[in-house]
């Protein structure tokens, strides 16, 4: 009995890992405040590991905040004009950080990180015109 629970557990975490190798965009999560504003996001970046970001704007009066918990969390931090990183944290963690000091975060969903090409992909054309890739009808 016990070998087979342990048995139905190894395969259950098979098909987890399977599902996560299937994913096409890689796991983002967005932060917010709690009237909805964009403050950040806690994402897999391309080394494999997780980074914070911080937005650094008139419409993020947090950031300091969220720089003093978030930064002990990493190994490193970067300081951009738009934003800070915090490098290599431990996503779990992290979270359990935003939503412990009243944040809330979602986690990104395809249909987000389409939302995201097309802007990236706008931003290539002349004068923000139509993307020769993508409408800018929603599908």
């Amino acid at each position: 009995m016990a070998d087979e629970s342990l048995i139905k557990a190894e395969e259950a975490d098979a098909e987890e890992e399977e599902e996560e190798d299937e994913d096409e965009y890689p796991e983002i999560w967005f932060i917010f405040d709690g009237m909805g504003t964009y403050l950040g996001q806690i994402a897999k970046n391309a080394t494999g590991n997780f980074h914070a970001q911080i937005t650094k704007d008139e419409r993020n009066e947090y950031f300091e905040e969220m720089f003093t918990f978030l930064r002990p969390l990493g190994s490193d931090a970067i300081d951009l004009s738009h934003s800070a990183a915090i490098i290599d944290v431990d996503k779990e963690e992290a979270l359990d950080a935003v939503t412990e000091a009243g944040f809330m975060a979602k986690k990104a969903t395809d249909e987000d990180h389409q939302e995201i090409i097309r802007e990236l992909d706008k931003l290539q054309t002349v004068k923000g015109g139509e993307s020769k890739r993508y409408s800018r009808a929603k599908p």
